[in-house]
């Protein structure tokens, strides 16, 4: 009879530990599981988002001057006839003229996809989002990185935004290996062209 006792007592006092482990006993769902009726884009700070990025950029600039110039003076033959003979009248004449153009033209184009994340979430709604990809091939590495702040209303119902909708958009492409290596300017060469 005492060993029923005990076991009772125990199952009194461990249920309510139970209890207070699980909010919800008996039940199938957890409280931690998403809800299926809300779509999977990112809101909140953590949650991943794909960047499709695909930049174009074309600067042009062109002068052309044109100058010219013309000096025409005279000194008069003096009339004492002795300092005529040394200085007879003079005629100065200048003419100079100058031209130039030049033009330049910069044409580039960035292609990228890229998942990033949501770094912080601001009071209006907008999110600060970065993003970093490394690919190495053959000793080349390529870096990508991007960041910048994004509107929950331009995220696409597949979770991507282009880039062109992102404020404040930094982003970059570094490279380093023997073909960055072969394109860089010895020091000599960069010498030379700062004295000259």
């Amino acid at each position: 009879m005492k060993r029923w006792i005990l076991v009772t007592f125990l199952v009194i006092a461990v249920a309510p530990m139970a209890v207070a482990q699980d909010d919800n006993p008996g039940s199938l769902w957890s409280d931690q599981a998403q809800n299926p009726l809300l779509d999977r884009t990112a809101r909140r700070e953590g949650d991943l988002i794909t960047v499709l990025v695909s930049e174009s950029s074309t600067a042009s600039f062109s002068a052309k001057t044109d100058a010219s110039k013309a000096d025409n003076s005279s000194v008069p033959a003096p009339s004492v006839p002795f300092l005529w003979r040394i200085l007879r009248g003079w005629l100065i004449q200048s003419d100079s003229s100058n031209s130039g153009s030049g033009s330049t033209t910069n044409t580039g184009h960035f292609t990228a996809k890229l998942t990033g994340i949501v770094k912080k979430v601001l009071p209006n709604g907008t999110m600060v989002i970065e993003a970093t990809k490394a690919i190495k091939v053959n000793k080349e590495t390529q870096v990508f990185r991007l960041s910048g702040v994004i509107r929950r209303d331009d995220i696409s119902p597949e979770n991507t935004i282009k880039s062109e909708l992102i404020a404040e958009a930094d982003i970059q492409l570094d490279g380093k290996g023997m073909i960055a290596d072969r394109q860089r300017r010895g020091i000599l060469t960069r010498l030379l062209d700062w004295l000259f």
